[in-house]
């Protein structure tokens, strides 16, 4: 029973329409901001830290990896804390002053270790973002509406991500350089006052009683929603029917509801079938940070182009995105692993294609815009599908096993992982770009990333074949 009043608007505030829109907007303006930042950067090392043009390229590649590695560390140790915290919304908020202290450092930064602090606040951010938000989101909507409710989260994270970097680059070529920061300042403002105005449902319920978990406000807005864009696209559907003896962890199957010491999170991690979906994850995000590194920088180059142009060029690359609602439907009916699998090979002829952009010419500019939107649509083959069998996995332990992976099941920790693995990528990502390309030139860069994603479709191809016949 409450010790007091209600608070004003208790029901709207913890409503889940509500609550799934401040989530939303965090990932909107934590990958918006990320993005807007990546087309100025060049810049901003050129003609405010004044660096040398032969020291362009490894600055950039430092700046995308502590952002990277900020995120791979920092995505284990806040999801352990939101987990045993009564509540979500103060390491919540928590993130959003790492988000502000970036965003101030970057505006100020007059050397390169200032950008680097700033990068890595940022990463620390994005950690708590993915860890902490989209916990939230669970906790609100419950497991069987998860899939629709990150469908709206998502779509805020196409958008973010494919605006980012082209409002970054129109503001600083037309406005000015300040305009770029008040605009994230403005953004932040408007964070911050959601997650204020914002009320968990668990808090709520010492007022609203069970009405505060079960009340139906957005069923039909959320059931309506299967499938979702970007990265968190997690069709529920599409998890299979539990398979005796099928991808154990441990090292013997256990019955359901046996006992057992060791931590989900590590039974997880020894599961061969989600082994496959973390390297491809980790593959993945090589490809997508190595453009971030090296695009700019090559267009720079290559074709005299500002930063308009530059982000401009990302637009390609992002816009396949907002197909991922049809991706996810395609997962349900044909599975993960297959859509995975026509990702990765669809990546490979397109990123040696790339080679052929070599020199200023209006057949070059045309060919990079259209290999870019054909990495872009792989990318969310291969995005939608691997999220998707994170959560396949992840339901199937559980219906197997009840309680294996933890009171509160497994979906958070598989998603951790998941998060740490496609850090991981985006540490190695830069580095490995920007060693390719400072050592053996673009060319050989785009070929050895178009290798490594066909390597990767037939590990997926043959991780299908194998487990094909046990789920016949």
């Amino acid at each position: 029973m409450s010790a007091g009043p209600a608070p004003w608007k208790l029901a709207f505030r913890s409503s889940k329409a509500f609550v799934i829109s401040v989530v939303a907007i965090a990932v909107f303006t934590d990958v918006f901001i990320y993005g807007m930042i990546v087309p100025i950067l060049p810049i901003v090392l050129k003609s405010r830290i004044i660096v040398p043009d032969d020291e362009l390229q490894q600055w950039m590649s430092i700046m995308l990896a502590a952002f990277a590695g900020a995120l791979f560390f920092g995505s284990p140790i806040f999801g352990y804390f939101a987990d045993k915290s009564t509540s979500r919304q103060l390491p919540f908020l928590v993130g959003l002053v790492a988000l502000a202290g970036t965003t101030i450092v970057f505006w100020f930064a007059t050397s390169v270790t200032a950008l680097v602090v700033a990068r890595t606040l940022q990463g620390l951010s994005a950690a708590v973002v993915w860890t902490v938000g989209l916990a939230l989101v669970v906790d609100t909507v419950g497991k069987d509406q998860v899939g629709a409710a990150m469908g709206y989260v998502s779509m805020a994270l196409t958008v973010g991500t494919v605006f980012g970097p082209f409002i970054g680059g129109i503001m600083l070529s037309r406005v000015s350089y300040h305009s770029v920061f008040i605009l994230a300042i403005g953004l932040i403002v408007l964070d911050i006052s959601l997650r204020l105005v914002m009320i968990e449902r668990k808090s709520a319920s010492q007022w609203m009683g069970d009405d505060a978990t079960t009340d139906g406000e957005t069923e039909g807005l959320l059931r309506g929603g299967g499938g979702g864009g970007g990265y968190a696209a997690i069709p529920q559907d599409c998890a299979p029917t539990a398979v005796p003896g099928a991808d154990e962890v441990g090292d013997e199957p256990l019955s359901a509801g046996k006992k057992t010491s060791v931590p989900g999170i590590v039974r997880l991690i020894y599961s061969g079938r989600l082994l496959v979906v973390l390297i491809a994850t980790v593959a993945d995000a090589i490809m997508y940070s190595a453009f971030d590194t090296v695009l700019p920088l090559y267009v720079m180059k290559t074709f005299d182009w500002g930063p308009l142009e530059i982000g401009l060029c990302f637009l390609p690359l992002f816009a396949p995105s907002f197909l991922s609602p049809w991706v996810g439907d395609a997962v349900d009916r044909w599975g993960a692993r297959r859509i995975a699998f026509i990702g990765f090979l669809l990546d490979f002829p397109t990123l040696l294609l790339f080679r052929f952009v070599a020199n200023n010419t209006t057949q070059d500019q045309v060919l990079l815009y259209v290999f870019l939107g054909l990495a872009g649509m792989a990318s969310t083959l291969q995005l939608v599908s691997l999220m998707a069998e994170v959560s396949n996995v992840t339901e199937q332990y559980e219906r197997e096993f009840p309680g294996i992976l933890g009171a509160q099941g497994g979906t958070a920790q598989a998603y951790g992982l998941f998060n740490v693995a496609w850090s991981g990528g985006q540490v190695l990502g830069p580095l490995l770009a920007g060693l390719l390309v400072d050592r053996a030139g673009w060319a050989a860069m785009v070929t050895t990333l178009g290798v490594m994603s066909g390597c990767i479709a037939v590990m997926v191809a043959v991780s299908e074949q194998k487990r094909a016949p046990k789920s016949q």
